[in-house]
């Protein structure tokens, strides 16, 4: 019972550490091949001395089977996982020995398969030894020793290598610390091995320095691992990311008050209070942040992303795409909020925009007046025409404008026309539409209910408005003068040209009869 309590004390109990080691590893990054194979080798360790446990202890009766089939293969497999271990440590430098893996593993591991092929298995393993002789048939206790002492001296081998061979000082001195804790490794093996064959241990109390060597290995290299970052922190690089990321990045709870922000957002809301900060939001169809946070937290959207803009009053604004994420923490949830800087895009795109709109705007306005040009004026005449509106199209020709020109100048003559389509402008109603076709010709366009005989009156009355102000420039004052011939759609006409035409008839024969009035087109 003493004995089968120190088993499980010295043996059996410590295995659990090893269980803990692959776990931690295994779980602080699945994807490096670094950690997948030091995880490896901690559950080999932990298969291995639970065998011997097991034969030891429990099941004495199968220890033969236990040793030939479990430990045997698990004791390869610890020097072999060391072995590559070391050569990934050393990497890049021991990377031409990747492609040497491949008989590392198998060497040993064929060489067992011939044992126990070609010999009888009470022959490898006599469990009638009992008087502390290694029950294992001599050849096959030196082959196995030879072997693991091979792989952890060629282990040795490998950091001593990548140790002469680095240049960094930080790495070098984690080499160093491993080389030291190998070789100690190595020395207690030939040590423990030696006086065991010099019969100064039994195999049980052997097997248990054995143990107890490799545990306070494992414990040094866990140590190192730790200390010296040999497998990625990924909180620290979690932290150097958050803090160098060119990206603006704040963590909020879940009622939107900022827990952290990383220094580029800091940078960008320089002297707004944080408590005020996410009030300076701006954000697109009249959302808030707290309705985003509340969606976001239902939906659970992963990829979501809306457009802002913040203001900073030392900074203007700036156009940003934010963008979220959720977290875990605790017990809670935090929302990770990316912003990214996109006002130079959106100022260029705004400088598109309006250069649009500018061109739009020149394609249908007159450059010199503002007014309507010639191709609006019939755009929206025909939308008229599609939408069976009554309408009167005046055409309006300016009385005596090349004298104008010839007596004041050109530019005094352009002034004029401006007078004059500003004041056509100022008189009008909200649905007329105002264009300039040619030089001093113009074009009114009055929507109207029927053919009523009081249209030539209705629209005499109007235009006579225009006469109550005259043009002023620099001492000089022009009378505005003008005639204007009326065409009713769809009375007259039920296109465009026709309407035009018949407008132009009616304006030249007030030109022929003295002029500064206006006429409404009649059919002969």
């Amino acid at each position: 019972m003493n004995e089968l309590f120190m088993d499980f004390l010295t043996i059996l109990l410590p295995t659990y550490f090893f269980f803990y080691m692959a776990i931690t590893l295994i779980n602080r990054n699945k994807k490096s091949k670094l950690n997948r194979i030091a995880a490896l080798l901690m559950l080999a360790f932990l298969f291995y001395f639970l065998g011997e446990y097991i034969k030891t202890s429990l099941l004495p009766q199968y220890q033969m089977e236990i040793v030939l089939y479990g430990n045997s293969p698990m004791l390869l497999l610890v020097i072999c996982f060391l072995v590559h271990l070391c050569i990934l440590i050393g990497s890049p430098i021991t990377s031409s020995l990747k492609r040497w893996l491949p008989f590392i593993y198998a060497a040993p591991f064929v060489l067992l398969i011939v044992f126990l092929i070609t010999e009888d298995h009470r022959v490898l393993y006599n469990a009638a030894v009992t008087d502390g002789r290694s029950p294992l048939d001599p050849l096959f206790l030196l082959l196995t020793v030879l072997f693991v002492a091979g792989y952890i001296l060629l282990s040795v081998s490998i950091l001593v290598v990548s140790w002469y061979r680095s240049q960094e000082a930080k790495r070098k001195k984690i080499l160093l610390s491993l080389l030291f804790s190998l070789f100690t490794l190595f020395a207690w093996f030939i040590l423990v091995t030696s006086v065991l064959q010099l019969q100064f241990l039994t195999s049980r109390n052997a097997m248990i320095l054995y143990f107890m060597g490799y545990l306070l290995w494992a414990v040094a290299l866990r140590h190192l691992i730790g200390k010296h970052d040999i497998m990625p922190d990924y909180s620290k690089l979690f932290h150097i990311l958050f803090k160098s990321a060119p990206t603006a990045i704040l963590l909020l709870n879940q009622k939107g008050e900022i827990r952290e922000m990383n220094p580029r957002a800091k940078q960008w809301c320089e002297g707004i209070p944080i408590h005020n900060l996410l009030s300076h939001f701006r954000f697109d169809d009249r959302q808030s942040l707290g309705g985003i946070l509340a969606f976001f937290l239902q939906q659970k959207e992963s990829e979501a992303q809306w457009e802002i803009r913040m203001y900073n009053p030392n900074k203007g604004y700036l156009d940003l795409i934010m963008g979220l994420d959720l977290i875990e923490e605790a017990d809670e949830e935090l929302f990770v909020m990316h912003l990214t800087d996109v006002t130079s895009l959106k100022n260029t795109e705004r400088k598109l925009l309006d250069s649009e709109r500018s061109y739009k705007y020149l394609a249908h306005h007159d450059s010199l007046t503002d007014l309507y040009n010639r191709a609006a004026i019939q755009e929206q005449v025909q939308q008229k025409i599609a939408g069976r509106e009554w309408f009167a199209l005046t055409l309006i020709d300016l009385d005596n404008f090349k004298p104008i020109n010839d007596t004041y100048g050109h530019l005094v003559g352009d002034l004029y026309l401006k007078h004059f389509a500003y004041i056509l402008k100022n008189y009008g109603q909200p649905d007329d539409i105002i264009g300039r076709v040619g030089g001093d010709e113009f074009v009114l366009i009055t929507s109207c209910l029927d053919e009523s005989s009081d249209l030539n009156h209705a629209l005499n009355n109007r235009l006579s408005l225009l006469y109550k102000s005259p043009f002023k420039h620099e001492g000089i004052e022009i009378p505005i003068s003008f005639s204007a011939g009326v065409s009713l759609y769809p009375r007259d006409a039920s296109d465009i040209t026709t309407l035009l035409k018949n407008a132009d008839e009616a304006m030249y024969s007030v030109k022929r009869t003295g002029k500064n009035r206006s006429s409404v087109f009649t059919s002969n």
